[in-house]
């Protein structure tokens, strides 16, 4: 986006700097093409001077590719996802029998193994019965305070 200032000079869509001649066709501030519009990133790269620049990993950067964590099973992944969905007060308790199930399938698909997994599935269990307790709490409380309520008058 081309900004004329009224000399014939232009702005920077990156830094906002004037241009120094009226035919520049890189910003003297920031180095970005006076010819791009903005993008969202200019104002980032122009404060850290790396405009026409590739961003390159150094050796010490790990990339990695995983999204989940190899160590447990679906089973036991999905139970603690449950488990954490469960603790939504008032809506968990709708998860509450989910996390039951996933973490007792979890449990039962790895009996023959000692591995994570089956530390996470039963951690997930007896998460569950805590988890359970405080939501019928929570739906007691909820059905509790309206009847405290009922004798008080409320004035106008």
């Amino acid at each position: 986006m081309r900004v004329n200032s009224g000399a014939g000079k232009m702005w920077c869509p990156a830094c906002g700097g004037e241009s120094i001649r009226g035919t520049a066709k890189f910003c003297a501030d920031c180095g970005k093409l006076l010819s791009e519009s903005y993008e969202p990133l200019d104002t980032i790269r122009a404060s850290y001077r790396l405009q026409r620049t590739t961003l390159k990993a150094n050796d010490q950067m790990k990339i990695t590719t995983k999204l989940f964590d190899s160590e447990t099973s679906c089973a036991a992944q999905t139970a603690w996802a449950c488990v954490v969905y469960s603790m939504v007060p008032y809506l968990g308790i709708l998860f509450v029998p989910l996390a039951f199930a996933a973490s007792g399938f979890g449990y039962l698909s790895t009996r023959q193994t000692a591995d994570r997994s089956r530390r996470v599935s039963v951690t997930c269990f007896f998460l569950s019965f805590a988890i359970l307790g405080l939501q019928i709490v929570l739906w007691w409380l909820l059905y509790l305070i309206p009847t405290l309520a009922g004798g008080v008058p409320i004035s106008n």
